[in-house]
């Protein structure tokens, strides 16, 4: 080949790498930025965290854009822009679970069926079935829940054992009760009772909002007791209504008016972020049971991570969503960040999970999250959830305030859901 030939052959070639070859090695540069929506602090720490460990082990290129949302505005904007087609959505967003059933109304929920993957992985075995459930429908699975959320009894323990009890002995409610009203002054008040406490003693009876099937059971009989059964705390003088959060409700912890919380596992986190002074004052244990040998335990919160449909990254995102979530590492580190005691059953076993807790009178309090955890109650999920959910907090003061009863109340929320859920069939 003449060399003015070559020459034009190297020309050729050049030009060709230029503007075939190298877009593409400027695209493998620039690799996949990833938007992402919550509405929790602790949880956008932990996502940038895992983020940045991605990208250290996996890929060097991979970018995660956190956005923190109040809750409220994150959860209209995101139904705006599903039902929009995605237009504005991330590729990534939580969703907490007492707002997933209004994204499902539609039939469609605009999100990615995470079931394949999941099953492909051998996920579905390793994760809490009940938890999973809240983000089920018609057989996909919408989203991976963050927390296992065990409810146990927070306590102050220097109060409590310098009257001469230890709650870790309480084997019922009654025995709570009993030793309660020897605590209770004008001063101190055992029980704060807000207004989601209902359902949490609902579901540790066996019984909530919806059952199984997805009928309304909000005014079943187990329900209207349970609530009765609250307003006779306050009546014998161990209990207030109270904010469970809140400027407040903190105080009121600070000061000792309010010696006893039941919670979640997350309420650990509250309690370190909001009162930090009253280190080494708290201890946590399970709950009373209802009758002997009763569960101990009850659910309370939870939020799911989710993938946009419609998300040009989903495969990215996906892949992220299970380095992170359906990692023991992960989950690890979300429980040390945020004190989620993961639903992702492998980690249950890992060492950092059973540390002591300083905050927490040096407790093992992830050896306690572990044994009661085992024996979380059922949650159950409904398109109609976010709107009963909705019913309830407008009508619950009404109860307080013994304006109606709870059967009044139960009744009606039940009776509109029933017919809204009959107008739409």
């Amino acid at each position: 080949m003449k060399r003015p030939n070559l020459l034009r052959l190297a020309v050729f070639l050049l030009v060709l790498m230029i503007f075939v070859i190298g877009p593409a090695v400027s695209i493998a540069q620039e690799g996949v930025t990833l938007e992402l929506w919550t509405f929790v602090n602790t949880h956008a720490r932990w996502f940038q965290e895992q983020a940045e460990r991605y990208a250290a082990e996996v890929d060097p290129n991979f970018k995660l854009n956190v956005t923190e949302i109040a809750y409220t505005e994150m959860h209209d904007n995101l139904l705006i822009s599903l039902q929009s087609g995605g237009v504005g959505a991330p590729d990534i967003s939580d969703i907490e679970q007492g707002r997933f059933g209004g994204f499902l109304r539609g039939g469609n929920p605009g999100l990615v069926d995470l079931r394949p993957q999941l099953e492909e992985g051998g996920y579905l075995d390793q994760l809490v079935a009940s938890r999973e459930a809240l983000y089920t429908y018609d057989g996909h699975i919408y989203g991976i829940e963050h927390a296992l959320t065990p409810v146990v009894m927070y306590y102050r323990a220097d109060i409590w054992e310098a009257a001469g009890f230890d709650p870790q002995t309480f084997e019922t409610w009654d025995d709570f009760i009993a030793a309660a009203q020897q605590l209770a002054t004008e001063e101190v008040i055992p029980v704060n009772i807000f207004n989601d406490l209902h359902q949490l003693l609902l579901r540790q009876r066996g019984g909530d909002y919806f059952d199984a099937d997805g009928n309304v059971t909000i005014d079943s009989e187990l329900s209207i007791d349970t609530m009765n059964w609250l307003l006779n705390l306050i009546d014998t003088g161990i209990a207030e209504q109270a904010p469970a959060t809140g400027e407040a409700g903190w105080a009121a912890f600070k000061e000792g008016r309010y010696i006893t919380q039941f919670g979640a596992d997350w309420y650990a986190g509250f309690f370190k972020d909001n009162a930090p002074e009253l280190a080494g004052k708290w201890k946590a244990a399970p709950l009373p049971a209802w009758e002997p040998g009763g569960s101990q335990t009850s659910v309370y919160g939870g939020t799911g991570a989710t993938i946009v449909a419609t998300s040009p990254n989903a495969e990215a995102a996906w892949k992220f969503l299970e380095f992170a979530m359906l990692s023991v590492e992960g989950n690890v580190r979300r429980y040390e960040l945020t004190n989620l005691f993961p639903p992702f059953i492998p980690a249950w076993t890992d060492a950092r999970l059973q540390a002591p807790d300083d905050y927490f009178s040096g407790q093992q309090l992830g050896v306690l999250f572990g044994e009661v955890g085992q024996g979380a109650p059922a949650q159950y999920q409904s398109a109609y959830r976010s709107e009963l959910n909705s019913l309830y907090a407008a009508a619950i003061q009404d109860i307080f305030d013994r304006n109606r009863t709870p059967e009044e109340v139960f009744t009606d929320i039940a009776e509109e859901i029933r017919q809204t859920i009959a107008d739409e069939a």
